[in-house]
């Protein structure tokens, strides 16, 4: 097999002698103008209101004093002394106590009759705190009548006319009317008041009944 021919080699250029570029004179390139800065818009702040200075305090203007009127301290009293206790009367029972005295009474006309004039008897009993009072005399004894009787000239009223101190804290009283007048058939009613030496004090009412 026949051999192809090898190729011939292009001869080798020679370099061009290098030649210097011509001096490009360079135009200056135009400055640019700085842009004015933007001034940013100033914000104003709005000023706060001045407080307004407080007002002085106003004084109140003080209430006109009240004259009360001056009393005289009144006088001390003088101091009041209790009572002194009353006086006990011993009985062959025991003592009684110091309360009100308790009075019942009741009438009999005895031998009085219309238009005579002889007493009616009345018998009291007086006693405190259920003990009999036995010390009181006829002056201790106020005897009152009330509501006149017709026909009745006189009224019996503290005529005692016979008085008697059993003893026992019974009582036996005998009246007749005044003056000598003479009895009238009726109802007779009176009160009888009794107080002992020691300032205790009861009543009761009676009724004598004439015929």
């Amino acid at each position: 097999m026949a051999k192809k021919p090898a190729p011939k080699k292009a001869p080798a250029k020679k370099p061009a002698a290098s030649k210097k570029p011509a001096a490009v004179k360079k135009k200056p390139l135009p400055v640019k103008k700085a842009a004015p800065a933007k001034k940013k818009p100033q914000v104003v702040k709005p000023k706060a209101a001045a407080k307004p200075a407080p007002a002085p305090p106003v004084k109140k203007a003080e209430p006109a004093p009240i004259l009360k009127p001056v009393f005289e301290a009144p006088a001390p009293r003088p101091a009041i002394l209790a009572p002194a206790p009353a006086a006990k009367v011993v009985m062959k029972t025991g003592a009684i106590g110091t309360s009100a005295l308790a009075i019942a009474a009741q009438a009999s006309a005895g031998a009085a009759a219309n238009a005579n004039s002889h007493p009616a008897n009345i018998l009291v009993l007086v006693s405190s705190s259920g003990w009999p009072v036995t010390d009181l005399t006829k002056d201790h004894f106020t005897l009152m009548e009330y509501f006149e009787v017709p026909g009745q000239q006189a009224p019996f009223s503290n005529n005692i006319t016979s008085f008697r101190n059993v003893g026992t804290g019974a009582y036996l009283l005998q009246v007749k009317p005044i003056n000598g007048a003479p009895w009238r058939t009726g109802h007779h009613l009176a009160q009888i008041l009794v107080s002992s030496s020691d300032d205790r004090q009861g009543q009761g009412a009676v009724k004598l009944i004439i015929r």
